[in-house]
């Protein structure tokens, strides 16, 4: 098992990536009536897939979303009640980290990017 850290443009294209290598799937609503199943067409029409509202699901246990990081920018700032704290600004991308065992198809599917120096989150027992 290893472990692989993902960054991607943001959140949509995350999941498409996972989806792309089998790791998550679109669970759609049953109560959206844009989401037609194939048994309410006529004959004639052919079923083009659900295409109302549908919420991601990942088929790997162990998938991390971080979402958006933040670095510090070495500014200080105040706030209402006179407390500094310092001044971040997000880090480009959308981040998550995943722990499995892929084939090089799946792998080379997934936006992955070279292990950080810190990493921001990290597996227990990892290093």
């Amino acid at each position: 098992m290893a472990t692989y850290y993902l960054k991607a443009t943001d959140e949509q294209a995350l999941w498409t990536a996972l989806e792309a290598a089998d790791l998550a799937v679109k669970d759609y609503d049953p109560e959206d009536p844009l989401n037609s199943r194939p048994d309410d067409l006529g004959m004639e029409e052919e079923w083009g897939g659900p295409t109302g509202a549908y919420e991601w699901r990942s088929l790997s246990n162990m998938l991390d979303i971080i979402g958006t990081m933040y670095r510090e920018t070495g500014n200080t700032l105040t706030d209402d009640e006179g407390n500094d704290y310092p001044e971040t600004e997000a880090i480009s991308g959308y981040h998550a980290n995943l722990r499995e065992v892929l084939t090089d198809a799946q792998e080379a599917a997934l936006p992955t990017v070279t292990a950080p120096a810190t990493p921001y989150r990290k597996w227990a027992g990892d290093q």
